[in-house]
């Protein structure tokens, strides 16, 4: 396949992702909201599987999209560069430890990329960036934690579905 074709599955796939993240994202900030810094949300699942089947790079520039276009269409379109910073880390480290440190796919693989991407990105930077930002009491880090821990179990699992059907399977080998 042409180095073309490919780059533009990839941009597309990326673009997919990033649209899939923003509308989990906002149907999580509607539903599964509770008080203003905890949220139940599994707009990670697209960037984690960004990361995964295109790379760090890839990933990392999908959790910044999404990021940036969940906040222009919210009703306070400031971009918190820490929380940005925090989205691109999670999609970073996926694709890094999907495409070079862990590189076969197994469950082993899933695991280690969503949950160092949450631990990373999601608890450590994000909550940082609502301790200084939005005033987040320091004990917060551990109520995202336990939050963290457990919607990463179940996009382990969704990942681990998703990764497993043919037509992924197929468009992951024509884009590598």
């Amino acid at each position: 396949m042409k180095k073309s074709k490919k780059n533009l599955i990839r941009l597309t796939l990326a673009a997919m992702l990033m649209a899939m993240s923003f509308v989990a994202g906002l149907f999580c900030k509607n539903f599964l909201t509770f008080g203003i810094y905890y949220r139940v949300t599994f707009e990670n699942l697209a960037v984690i599987l960004a990361g995964i089947l295109l790379g760090p790079f890839y990933g990392a520039a999908v959790g910044i999209g999404e990021d940036v276009i969940s906040c222009l269409m919210s009703t306070n379109p400031a971009v918190n560069p820490v929380i940005t910073a925090g989205a691109a880390m999670v999609g970073f480290l996926s694709g890094l430890i999907a495409k070079y440190i862990i590189r076969k796919h197994s469950l082993i693989q899933y695991i280690a990329a969503a949950y160092i991407a949450h631990l990373v990105g999601q608890v450590l930077i994000k909550s940082v960036g609502k301790i200084f930002y939005f005033g987040m009491p320091w004990y917060g880090i551990f109520i995202g934690l336990a939050i963290s821990l457990a919607v990463a179990a179940v996009e382990v699992a969704i990942i681990a579905l998703i990764m497993k059907t043919k037509p992924v399977i197929k468009l992951e080998k024509e884009i590598n």
